[in-house]
């Protein structure tokens, strides 16, 4: 399940990132900060299962910090 999730949002990421390279519009930048956001959520979650803890606390450090950067541009 877990690999599922990951899997979408790296694809939603990416999809986001090609788009804004492609028309040089940037509008959507929040959203893909959200989805790799969540993206390492969900691989911090994956290595704190695997007993890898501190790996999983600096990811889950860059998600809390990417979400936090992807609301405060939302909220602007």
């Amino acid at each position: 399940m877990l690999k599922i999730l990951r899997f979408l949002f790296a694809i939603i990421t990416i999809s986001f990132a090609l788009y804004g390279m492609l028309s040089d519009d940037f509008s959507y930048a929040p959203l893909m900060l959200l989805f790799m956001g969540g993206a390492m959520l969900v691989m911090g979650i994956e290595e704190y299962k695997n007993n890898k803890k501190v790996l999983a606390s600096l990811l889950v450090a860059v998600c809390v910090f990417t979400f936090y950067t992807s609301f405060e541009i939302l909220l602007r």
